[in-house]
């Protein structure tokens, strides 16, 4: 049975590469592990100031912010620029994250969740772990648990990859079909919200359907797939 606290976060970047992206916004909801619901000052957010000069953000081995992106998020260049630089911005988010690891260990930290953070979010986790800390003796992240992590795209597909009807599991294409308004969207604040909606309604509908099922020695009578 989980009893640690659940963290969904999300980065808005100005790219695509979450290898060499640079985060201009991070923010954070947490959920109690039992309860499904929101901790007391559960929420974290705060913008991030990039290197908006693209030969240094290019010397300095990243992704030159771009427009496109911008435009996406809605973010502007002069108010980037005055946000706090990324280091202080990691502290904090750290902080944040640490009152929820109950023994303070990264066994029993908070379980990072999130829409395709194996893909994006949780390698710019690693990076700026590597970057302003905290990691492991190998170098590992060990701000968020490092055994569970939950990928809300990963358990969407499950649902949905039988389903003709469903052409994207974007998280765009989750909010059409599940009538969530997109008015906020990409919003790091607002993405955290409508993600951890969706963990909460999905963890509920586990809950009430695993006790049903009949797990123990499924396979006994030798009936299997292969």
């Amino acid at each position: 049975m989980n009893y640690r606290d659940i963290i969904v976060f999300d980065f808005e970047t100005g790219s695509r590469n979450p290898l060499k992206t640079q985060p201009t916004q991070i923010a954070a909801v947490a959920i109690h592990g039992r309860k499904l619901t929101v901790q007391p000052g559960g929420y974290f957010n705060s913008e991030i100031r990039p290197i908006l000069n693209d030969e240094k953000a290019v010397a300095a081995g990243l992704d030159p912010v771009e427009d496109e992106a911008l435009a996406i998020t809605r973010k502007e260049r002069k108010k980037l620029a005055r946000a706090p630089l990324p280091k202080t911005v990691w502290g904090k988010f750290n902080n944040f994250v640490n009152k929820y690891n109950w023994k303070k260990t990264p066994f029993f930290a908070p379980v990072a969740a999130g829409y395709n953070i194996n893909g994006f979010d949780m390698p710019i986790v690693q990076r700026m772990c590597e970057a302003h800390g905290p990691v492991d003796k190998e170098g590992r992240q060990t701000i968020f648990n490092k055994i569970h992590r939950i990928d809300l795209m990963e358990t969407v597909w499950m649902w949905f990859e039988n389903n003709p009807d469903v052409k994207s599991l974007s998280m765009d294409s989750m909010r059409d079909l599940l009538g969530m308004d997109k008015d906020n969207a990409h919003d790091a604040l607002q993405d955290v919200k409508d993600t951890a909606n969706l963990l909460i309604g999905f963890m509920k509908l586990y809950r009430k359907f695993a006790p049903t099922v009949k797990f123990e020695k499924a396979f006994a009578d030798g009936h299997i797939h292969l």
